[in-house]
């Protein structure tokens, strides 16, 4: 392609500026420059060069100025200065290439041969910069970028990071690299990384090797057109802009919000001498715009003006009052004076002259904050006042249908909370019930619990063992002749055993069947008794509101209907009850069980008697194998007899397998219980945040780039109190984890401070961690096991603890409104004024143009920087900022957008003069320098006192 074709492609495309990188050539640099002059295209020169980092080699660009000092870099210096020092003179370059070649076309052996040699990177970066250059490099997934080619070494396991290996240091952290150029914004990883390691800004670029591939993948970049404007992004990342700058976005969506020219004059029948501001325009850029001059000069001057003609409602002037401007004598210099300004939209306002009063009438276009607007609130001592005038602010921004006719943010606060309040009031008796049960498992749990049982369960297996040995010895039945008698006694005698057998299976199964029938009316009533609570709650909750639906005819009973009908219920208890009834007088009547089989016996007895004596002794065996059998079966029992070994086992085996599972999932209970709970404590701190709504939807828009400013202003959750109500439930003097005043106390603190309390979860194990430090001793290793109850305050239990800690008596929600970590009441009364500032700044939701004058008085440097310079670069990300300032930290660590220097020469007819540009502009900059920092060399002098200070620490 032609340069005149590249030149005509970017404009055609909209394109400002185009940097001309040919490899290892520099010859179109000064045709590109002239045509894209004529034509209006800045075009900066540039050399690509392939360099020896990689496996296809690393590219990098120079970037180069119009002139170094007295040099042109032109043509013809780049390829003297640059090329040749680096061995690619066009003779080695045509040489390389017919190498491969081998022909003598001297042409195609020098395209060829750009892709044959390398440059060593470092130094080809020390002699671009030598000469005012800057060195770019590819990245991200661009071809031949040092990502990708790092990567190719073997190294795609790790980060890209972590890939560059050696290189780090070697090149970026060496500072041989100013500029990464990626591919596109899906390189937004690598553009992060490259800044946040190693402050190096990233672009994108078309990096087009065919004339339909110009302008592809531009970037916007916000300066001015020159070298200098690109050079000024390495110290501002945010100037670039890898899509549509919001700033443009909003600038074409509502030109009527940006002012885009001020015009001052005087008025056709002027009379005065003086020349003051007459046929003045000012341009005035959408961003941020800095008026700078030496005092006297004009700069509050031109914001009183700005302000006056965009409809103002503020009567606060520094300029036009009747002590200056205004001042009738010897002459009213205001009425012969007028002014105007043009918007982006190119409407105008109305010509008026400068002594024009404030139209309350007109909408304000402007949000103006006079120098001495913030004065009296900045000095004041008195806190109350301070922050009453804070809370009268935040109140005023509510809307009145949001205020439910209440007077005050507490008043309100508590209207919205109190059904919220109720509903925790629940979940608090749900989870001291689940305590409860959790610390019956627990007590269970314990291991001298289980070691009891296992204790007894030897002890009955002793019994076991014993009776075993005492068993009675085996009488063979006999087998001789018996009488008649004999014979007939012992028929009756086995008749008798049997039903003797049947009533005993009897008994046991009635009195089992006893017990739980017992068990199921106890849990029937239960159930009732907890339906009427739910119907006096319901009853209650109706009462709460009945009066309020009153009052608009509405019958609460219409509304809500809430019966309960037990008569199912009551028919069922009756009848288990009369089960019970008969159970236990077949147990315990006047002809029980029991006695029954007492005659059955007694009748056994006596027939024995009419036994022969083999046959006694062959019955007495029975009945003494039987009695013995039923001590085994006494001591052996079963799963439901307390006190037997299968009752102790099967406990064993509950303790063991199963209880860990049902404590578990009470454990699981309490903690949704608790997480519940809290939701409703959010649901309190959502109540604080929707009254503060505009600052909190500015700080939740702006958390990551507000994460490291010392402003805080959110409504959360804290813990308050807990010190001295966690010390009042456990004692510092028992062995455990909180043992001694000084390390309990410090263990707990601790602890808060870790917690984040926005976070359900982190509070949840907040609270577990405070039991978990009375249950093992964190004063070793070894953590010993503690017991809970041991740790306790005389007068206090486990329950009370337990409730304490999971019911979250702690944590409650609260509006923290900080700077630098301080409260209110702890702020010198330059960080109050501040932060009033910020506050009603912060509560501005309008997006129209903000002019603020000094917004640095009565404030210390130090506050300016921590402060008031972190909201305004927020600030001017919604809106058209003009500041006026003597302080360099608002002009230059704003990175203003626009300087205007105000001079007024008061010996040639106070005539008043401006120049305008960016930062990077180099004569801006002297001016900058001599006003806000008292000349370069003032400057540099503090400077390197201010490093000797540094090294020295």
């Amino acid at each position: 392609m032609t340069c005149e074709q590249l030149v005509d492609n970017a404009i055609a495309k909209g394109i400002k500026c185009i940097a001309i990188t040919d490899h290892h050539t520099a010859k179109n640099v000064d045709e590109a420059k002239r045509i894209g002059k004529e034509k209006g295209l800045h075009v900066i020169a540039g050399i690509e060069f392939r360099t020896e980092y990689g496996q296809k080699s690393v590219h990098i660009i120079g970037l180069f100025p119009d002139r170094y000092g007295d040099t042109v870099l032109d043509s013809k210096n780049l390829y003297e200065l640059i090329l040749c020092p680096l061995e690619l003179s066009e003779a080695i370059i045509k040489q390389k290439g017919k190498e491969v070649t081998g022909t003598n076309d001297e042409n195609k052996n020098f395209k060829e041969g750009i892709f044959r040699v390398q440059v060593d990177f470092k130094e080809a970066s020390k002699l671009i910069k030598q000469y005012g250059g800057i060195v770019t490099v590819h990245a991200g997934s661009k071809e031949n970028g040092i990502d990708e080619e790092m990567y190719h070494e073997g190294k795609h396991e790790t980060s890209i990071y972590e890939s560059l290996g050696p290189v780090k240091d070697e090149l970026f952290k060496g500072g041989f690299i100013d500029i990464c150029e990626v591919r596109n914004q899906k390189d937004m990883s690598s553009v992060d990384m490259y800044w946040k390691n190693f402050h190096v800004p990233s672009i994108t670029a078309s990096d087009a090797h065919e004339i339909r591939k110009i302008g592809i993948k531009p970037c916007w970049i916000k300066a001015e057109l020159s070298f200098e404007g690109l050079r000024h992004l390495l110290s501002e990342r945010d100037r670039v802009s890898f899509d549509e700058p919001s700033l443009l976005k909003r600038l074409h969506l509502q030109p009527s919000k940006f002012i885009k020219k001020l015009e001052v004059t005087k008025t056709d029948n002027a009379l005065m001498d003086e020349v003051w501001f007459d046929k003045m325009e000012i341009e005035i850029n959408p961003g941020l715009v800095a008026l700078i001059g030496n005092k006297g000069n004009g700069k509050s001057a031109v914001a009183d003006i700005v302000s006056l003609c965009a409809s103002t409602h503020s009567k606060s002037w520094s300029f036009l009052t009747d002590k200056k401007f205004r001042s009738p004598k010897p002459y009213d210099r205001s009425k012969q004076t007028k002014a105007r300004i043009t918007w982006a939209d190119d409407t105008k306002s109305n010509w008026i002259t400068l002594d024009s009063l404030v139209d309350d009438v007109q909408p304000e276009r402007v949000k103006y904050i006079p120098q001495n607007f913030l004065e009296n609130l900045c000095t004041t001592e008195d806190d109350q006042v301070f922050e009453a005038e804070i809370k009268k602010i935040i109140y005023q921004h509510i809307p009145e249908e949001e205020r439910y006719g209440k007077n005050s943010l507490d008043e309100i606060i508590a209207f919205l909370t109190a059904t919220i309040i109720a509903d925790e009031g629940t979940l608090k008796e749900e989870i001291s019930k689940v305590n409860g049960l959790i610390i019956n498992l627990e007590n269970m749990k314990d291991g001298d619990y289980l070691k009891s049982l296992e204790l007894e369960a030897a002890q009955k297996k002793k019994e076991l063992e014993n009776l075993a040995q005492a068993k009675p010895a085996e009488v063979a039945k006999p087998s001789g002749d018996e009488t008649e008698e004999s014979k007939a006694a012992k028929e009756e005698i086995e008749k008798l055993t049997n039903t003797i057998t049947t009533l005993e299976e009897n008994r046991k199964t009635s009195e089992e069947l006893l017990t739980t029938i017992t068990s199921e009316v106890e849990q029937l009533k239960q159930t009732k008794t907890g339906l009427e609570q739910l119907e006096q709650r319901v009853s209650s909750t109706k009462d709460s509101y009945r009066e309020i639906l009153n009052k608009y005819g509405i019958k609460i009973d219409d509304i809500v209907s809430f019966e309960l009908h037990f008569t199912s219920l009551d028919t069922k208890i009756k009848e288990l009850e009369q089960e019970v009834s008969k159970l236990q007088q077949l147990l315990k009547g006047e002809d029980n069980l029991s006695i029954k089989i007492k005659g059955e016996e007694d009748k056994r007895k006596i027939l024995e008697q009419k036994l022969s004596e083999p046959e006694k002794l062959y019955q007495k065996y029975l009945t003494d194998l039987t009695e013995w059998q039923k001590k085994c079966d006494a001591v052996k029992g079963n799963a439901q007899s307390e006190g037997t070994l299968e009752y102790m086992e099967s406990r064993i085996k509950y303790v063991k397998e199963t209880l860990p599972t049902e404590l578990t999932k009470f454990e699981s209970k309490r903690r949704d219980l608790v997480i519940e709970l809290l939701k409703q404590r959010h649901k309190e701190v959502e109540v604080y945040a929707r009254l503060y709504q505009p600052i909190s939807d500015f700080i939740k828009q702006y958390e990551k780039r507000l994460a490291d400013y010392p402003i805080s202003l959110n409504a959360s959750l804290v813990i308050r109190g807990i010190q001295e109500q966690f010390f009042d439930y456990v004692s510092q003097a028992a062995a455990g984890s909180f043992y001694g005043k000084e390390p309990g106390l410090v263990r707990l603190k601790n602890g808060v401070e870790n917690v984040d309390t926005d976070d359900e979860e982190r509070l949840l194990a907040f609270a577990e961690q405070l039991n978990d430090w009375l249950k093992y001793d964190y004063r070793t290793d070894e953590k010993p096991v503690r017991k809970v109850k041991d740790q306790l305050k005389s007068g206090h239990t486990v329950q009370e603890y337990y409730d304490y800690i999971y019911q979250m008596r702690y944590v409650e929600p609260f509006f923290q409104l900080t700077m630098a970590g301080k409260p209110l009441s702890a702020l010198s009364p330059g960080e109050r004024g501040a932060l009033l500032l910020l506050f009603y700044l912060f509560l501005d939701k309008d997006d129209k143009p903000l002019i603020v004058d000094q917004p640095e008085e009565n404030l210390d440097n130090e506050s300016v920087y921590r402060y008031i310079v972190s909201f305004i670069k927020e600030a001017k990300q919604k809106r058209q900022i003009i500041i006026v300032t003597h302080n360099p930290n608002l002009a230059v660590v704003c990175d203003a957008d626009q300087i205007i220097r105000m001079s007024i020469d008061k010996k040639n007819k106070n005539t008043v003069s401006y120049e305008s540009g960016g930062i990077e502009n180099p004569e801006m900059n002297t001016h900058v320098l001599n006003i806000l920092e008292g000349t370069y060399k003032a400057f540099s002098n503090r400077s390197n006192k201010y490093a000797i200070v540094m090294r020295d620490e």
